[in-house]
């Protein structure tokens, strides 16, 4: 378990920073689904991309941040904010899988999907994982501050 230092953060938000920018290429392809500007090889490489990108980033922030949560928590609180946290990850990880596995049909020719259920997929799964990202964000905010501080999390 490594600690979280500057080059750790650093790293996590490089990460982060992948996700919101295929959470924006989501929305951006959502909008133009039905265009002929839109090939199979968009969809395609979004389905390749999606999931190794949540499970790297999901992967340092439960080495990284879990851990630190629960040792400056100072209640049981911390405990149940990881558990929460935890199954937020699985959620996304399922989502990620039906939405790849959706766009990778899309891509082949063989999606029975209306375009517009596909559309509001891709355009929930971004719009639900940039809240996570970002309400995440606040959390380690909170975390460095308490840390520079000296004291709990939730005091």
């Amino acid at each position: 378990m490594a600690d979280l230092d500057a080059l750790h953060l650093k790293g996590l938000t490089a990460n982060r920073e992948v996700l919101l920018a295929l959470c924006l290429r989501l929305e951006e392809v959502a909008d133009v689904l039905s265009s002929p500007t839109v090939g199979e090889g968009d969809f395609a490489q979004m389905a390749l991309d999606l999931k190794p990108h949540l499970e790297k980033t999901q992967s340092l922030e439960e080495s990284l941040l879990f851990p630190e949560f629960d040792r400056h928590a100072g209640s049981c609180f911390g405990a149940m904010l990881v558990e929460q946290l935890k199954a937020e990850h699985r959620y996304d990880r399922l989502a990620a899988e039906e939405l790849s596995q959706t766009l990778q049909a899309l891509a082949e020719g063989r999606s029975r999907l209306a375009l517009a259920t596909i559309m509001a997929m891709m355009r929930g799964f971004a719009e639900n994982l940039r809240r996570h990202v970002h309400s995440e964000d606040v959390l380690i905010e909170t975390l460095l501050a308490a840390r520079a501080e000296g004291r709990e999390i939730f005091a």
